[in-house]
């Protein structure tokens, strides 16, 4: 997973360069995954074929917004997380993050158990629940995934957000459309390439609260 040729891409968009202990559990917890994918479904097989490519670094994308230092102590939630991005990529990546990893779906949430145990991911901290559900976590950041609407993943999830902090989604298709759909609410777009043989543009979409 973390070759020579995916660790060269991680420096040129991200400016990352990881130390071996970093690349062993990297690549610890690709295997971890494969394994469990094999038996609980946490990704369709085409997907698994360019994990890194659609996932992994997807993930990371949070880092094109100039704005956001991984290196600073902050707390974020990854509202419905699924297998775990980009909450478990994070962690992994930014040991100084606090990540909190929530997710409603048991199977899902199962495995981010296992998998936080097995590789002692001490800045990962699980939440399965409704994410509405919880009391205010008060955090920096909220990320989301793949998981609604704009409109209605900020319903759910902005009493966690912290006065000054940032709504954070993923994006690709349907975005100006979502956007109308917030009044009074001014997004930052940031765009993005994933690193596929065919065009595929991704987008961020961060609100200040």
């Amino acid at each position: 997973m973390f070759n020579k040729e995916n660790l060269e891409l991680l420096k040129k968009e991200f400016n990352i360069e990881l130390n071996n202990n970093t690349i062993e559990r990297l690549n610890a917890w690709h295997k971890l995954f494969l394994n469990y994918n094999s038996h609980t479904n946490l990704m369709s097989a085409n997907d698994i074929n360019v994990l890194f490519e659609k996932h992994v670094f997807d993930s990371l994308a949070i880092l094109k917004w100039k704005e956001f230092d991984p290196h600073k102590k902050q707390k974020i939630l990854d509202a419905g997380t699924g297998g775990g991005f980009p909450s478990v990529i994070l962690a992994l990546f930014f040991p100084e993050l606090e990540i909190v990893a929530n997710d409603s779906r048991i199977k899902k949430i199962n495995f981010i158990i296992d998998l936080k145990a097995e590789l002692d991911i001490q800045n990962l901290k699980i939440s399965y629940a409704r994410v509405e559900d919880l009391e205010s976590l008060n955090c920096d950041i909220v990320i989301s995934r793949a998981v609604g609407t704009i409109k209605n993943v900020l319903r759910l999830t902005k009493k966690h957000i912290k006065e000054g902090g940032y709504f954070i989604i993923y994006k690709s298709k349907n975005l100006q459309k979502e956007l109308d759909e917030i009044k009074d609410i001014n997004a930052k777009i940031v765009s993005y390439n994933l690193p596929l043989r065919e065009n595929f543009e991704r987008h961020l979409a961060i609100i200040k609260m």
